[in-house]
């Protein structure tokens, strides 16, 4: 059984604190959790560094994974406000007709220099997953946050998540997501041998 590492995600301090007082190995701060998480406020970002130094934030602005010029300086200016912190890292994704937006993943890459780097659920959107994956890895990515398919709960997608670890040969570190539990986690683990887990009812139970 492999030692399972448990992400949990949040958007307020009250979430944040639970989640820490439960021995959350990491945090990712969100808002608007209800269109698949958005950037956090201020607010919680400072409370949060204040608290732990495993803090990865949502760099994301949309519903939907593509983006504008005008987002894109926003989106930019939080990595600029926050990278020389103790945040760990940053989690982000674009697309762009369903591919990967190379440029502006590289420009976000730039920006984000010596913190990690998470690819968000907008892989699983992606039309060719494996090149996908080898882009990822060349651009300095160095995690994808997948349910290993459009479809949620992660359970049922247990045999493309054995594809997509394989593929990935430990050149990138694979988190899954998408209705993650304390319990399920150990069936997915036991499974796919994948220990990263990301969710929202991930360490808030005792």
């Amino acid at each position: 059984m492999p030692k399972i590492i448990k992400e949990a995600c949040v958007e307020t301090k009250e979430q944040l604190d639970n989640a820490l007082s439960h021995h959350a190995d990491q945090i990712e701060l969100c808002s608007r959790l209800d269109i698949g998480g958005c950037a956090p406020t201020d607010e919680l970002t400072q409370y949060a560094l204040s608290k732990s130094d495993h803090i990865l934030i949502m760099i994301r602005n949309r519903a939907d994974y593509s983006t504008s010029w005008f987002n894109c300086w926003k989106l930019r200016s939080i990595i600029k406000k926050y990278q020389a912190t103790n945040v760990q890292g940053f989690v982000f994704g674009f697309l762009k007709n369903n591919q990967i937006d190379v440029k502006t993943v590289k420009s976000f890459m730039k920006l984000i220099q010596n913190k990690e780097a998470v690819f968000h659920m907008a892989f699983d959107e992606l039309i060719d997953w494996k090149n996908a994956i080898d882009m990822l890895v060349s651009l300095g990515v160095t995690r994808i946050l997948t349910k290993g398919g459009k479809s949620s709960p992660a359970t049922n997608n247990i045999e493309h998540l054995n594809e997509i670890k394989l593929y990935a040969n430990n050149r990138i570190q694979i988190i899954v997501g998408g209705s993650v539990t304390d319990e399920n986690c150990q069936k997915i683990a036991l499974a796919t041998g994948i220990e990263y887990f990301h969710g929202r009812k991930l360490a808030f139970q005792n």
